[in-house]
């Protein structure tokens, strides 16, 4: 057995229903990776979020942190990596954070890529093949 000093990982790696939770939120990502792609479900420690919140002038208390989750899902293709992370103190929550800030993440890079001149041929295409119901 190995030595999880982080509570959270134990309750990652341990535990049937958060494992079955993680699995269904990265099947989300679905159309957005390929069979290369490594997702990781990671974490952190909440406690080093306390630099950060203090520079954006967010009310914390170091008690208050430590009952936080934090995770982030991270992928990895070749070079390429993306990620987002969730906090929260229901670790179901903090995952599907994790997995939501993700999302958007890859949906604005989606839009990014898709042309302008794409999406008018798309929207032509279904305005000339529309089907009556």
């Amino acid at each position: 057995m190995t030595n999880l000093p982080n509570p959270t990982i134990e309750l990652i790696e341990n535990n049937p229903e958060v494992k079955s939770y993680i699995y269904q939120m990265i099947a989300e990502f679905e159309g957005f990776v390929t069979q290369q792609t490594v997702i990781s479900v990671v974490a952190r420690d909440p406690k080093k979020l306390a630099i950060q919140y203090e520079t954006e002038g967010k009310e914390f208390t170091k008690e208050g942190l430590k009952k936080l989750f934090r995770i982030a899902i991270v992928l990895n293709e070749a070079d390429a990596s993306v990620e987002a992370e969730g906090v929260h103190e229901d670790i179901y929550q903090a995952i599907k954070l994790a997995k939501d800030n993700l999302m958007l993440k890859l949906v604005e890079i989606q839009d990014s890529v898709v042309s302008q001149q794409d999406r008018i041929i798309e929207i032509n295409h279904y305005l000339q093949h529309h089907n009556l119901h």
